[in-house]
């Protein structure tokens, strides 16, 4: 078993694509997320009635996903936040739609999230 164990955490698994941004006239490599990420982004990107709020998700997906090529140096900080809203939302949406496919963010797996969100713990609770 310590063999499993070691192959998967050993694993190099996160993907990563070259995407090129003809509005910006750069390529970039955009990154797939940790767990950890994904899990961060979807608790933060739900609006207070558990709908995916974009204006939060895709700023947020693109300043942990973005990175330089060659270097590896993420492109974006926190500090962008504001400046990435008053981008081409045609690029924008280029490099968000790379990297939710790379970290398995399908269509269903926002729906499951939102209707997660929507369960309060004793929704979700089986025991009486």
């Amino acid at each position: 078993m310590a063999n499993l164990r070691e192959k998967i955490l050993g694993a190099s698994d996160i993907r990563r694509e070259q995407v090129h941004v003809p509005e910006w006239d750069v390529e970039v490599e955009v990154r797939g997320l940790t767990g950890a990420q994904r899990a961060r982004l979807m608790k933060t990107s739900l609006d207070s009635k558990g709908a995916v709020d974009f204006e939060k998700m895709f700023p947020e997906l693109l300043i942990t996903s973005t990175f330089e090529p060659g270097t590896g140096q993420p492109v974006f900080t926190e500090a962008d936040r504001d400046a990435l809203g008053g981008k081409s939302g045609a690029a924008l949406d280029r490099i968000a739609q790379a990297a939710m496919r790379l970290s398995g963010l399908t269509p269903g797996a926002v729906e499951e999230a939102e209707k997660n969100s929507d369960a309060t713990p004793s929704d979700a609770s089986t025991s009486s």
